[in-house]
């Protein structure tokens, strides 16, 4: 008997396991959490920027100063997300007339690709960038002067 007690004692393997269990499971929860929340906030800036990029370029003069703010709106919104290495870039399709004409449907798309964080990059590091994009169409206002 007194064998059989001796090989049926586990000291300080519960601890050990505790840990290796735990730095195994916790370590990918929060790296999914980080990377869903990277996301998230390039999405958001996204979607932000298409509006501000909208509202911006309604407000404009003409085309041209529209373009250039709405360039600068985009840059400005992604900024104040803390999205970095983005470098968005903005596409302006205006239909049912010209642009800034009353009537007229203005659609701006944002589009970017952010990088997933802590993630080493090699060369361009397009491998691991995921891509983020967002579409914002407006009516022109019926009275606005043509622009």
């Amino acid at each position: 008997m007194h064998l059989l007690s001796k090989f049926s004692r586990a000291e300080g393997s519960a601890t050990i396991e505790f840990i290796v269990v735990g730095i195994g499971i916790i370590t990918p929860l929060i790296y999914i959490a980080l990377a869903v929340l990277t996301l998230h906030s390039a999405s958001f800036a996204a979607n932000s920027a298409a509006w501000e990029a909208a509202r911006t370029f309604m407000t404009s003069d003409n085309v041209a100063q529209g373009n250039r703010s709405a360039i600068r709106s985009v840059q400005q919104a992604y900024v104040d997300h803390d999205v970095s290495g983005a470098a968005p870039t903005v596409s302006v399709v205006c239909t049912n007339g010209p642009c800034l004409s009353p009537g007229s449907l203005l659609t701006i798309e944002v589009e970017s690709y952010v990088a997933l964080p802590l993630i080493p990059r090699w060369g361009d590091g397009s491998v691991f960038a995921m891509p983020v994009s967002a579409e914002v169409t407006v009516l022109v206002d019926e009275f606005r002067q043509a622009g």
